[in-house]
């Protein structure tokens, strides 16, 4: 039988998504309760990687069960009874043999969110830019240069990519009050560091570090040069993994 599942999580305390031998993990901690509630072995299969730090409130996978699960809710309950706190399975259902929670998905939505000017010590989730001279304007404008198809090699550190490095970044949106800044991005896809390299050559503008001629040549460059300035993780948040109706 095979599941499909979404969950939230604070990741503040984890080494990313993806199990780790030494380190705490969501994935290592998912199926270690899954694995205690259906008495053997589970693996699952995340829609993707997020990195140390990240959070997430729509991560969805999938995993194999060696028989039906009878009761879901009841199911639901128990797992999240032996998860950490810090980690919430919000759905459970059961879908196609042939559904795969990372080759079925067709776009993601992450956002980023970060508080400029004096430190609010009650945003926790939020990475504190606590450097004068930050304009909203000149980030905005950086991030326009985003929005499209692109080739984004300069803006990833993934060796090889079967799509040579090409993503659609189909919205970014941004939301602003009173210093907290929330950026979304909607895109059928995100390599590793993605966002936070763009949102840290776009934090770079906004603070006249980088001029938004240096991410045009970023963009429009056939030769690689990664872009070596990645916004701290904090402030990374998987919204919502997306997938055909």
């Amino acid at each position: 039988m095979n599941y499909f599942g979404c969950v939230s999580y604070d990741g503040k305390a984890y080494w990313g998504f993806e199990k780790q031998k030494e380190y705490p993990s969501i994935q290592g901690s998912l199926e270690k309760a899954l694995s205690q509630l259906c008495g053997r072995c589970i693996v699952i299969h995340g829609a993707g990687r997020t990195d140390k730090g990240v959070s997430a409130k729509g991560q969805t996978f999938t995993f194999k069960a060696h028989r039906q699960i009878e009761n879901l809710d009841q199911f639901l309950t128990a797992l999240n009874r032996l998860l950490p706190k810090d980690i919430y399975v919000l759905s459970l259902k059961e879908v196609a043999d042939s559904f795969d929670a990372r080759h079925s998905c067709c776009g993601k939505v992450y956002s980023y969110s970060f508080h400029y000017g004096p430190r609010d010590v009650f945003a926790p989730i939020e990475y504190q830019l606590e450097i004068p001279g930050f304009s909203l304007d000149r980030m905005k404008e950086c991030l326009n240069l985003y929005l499209g198809k692109h080739n984004f090699k300069n803006f990833t550190s993934k060796p090889i990519d079967v799509d040579h490095y090409i993503r659609t970044i189909q919205e970014i949106r941004v939301e602003e009050n009173k210093g907290h800044v929330k950026v979304f991005f909607k895109a059928n896809g995100f390599m590793t560091y993605q966002v936070r390299i763009m949102m840290g050559a776009a934090l770079r503008v906004a603070l006249g570090r980088m001029s938004l001629e240096e991410v045009k040549i970023a963009l429009d460059s056939e030769k690689r040069k990664i872009l070596s300035y990645k916004a701290d993780p904090i402030g990374l948040m998987l919204e919502e993994v997306l997938y055909a109706e």
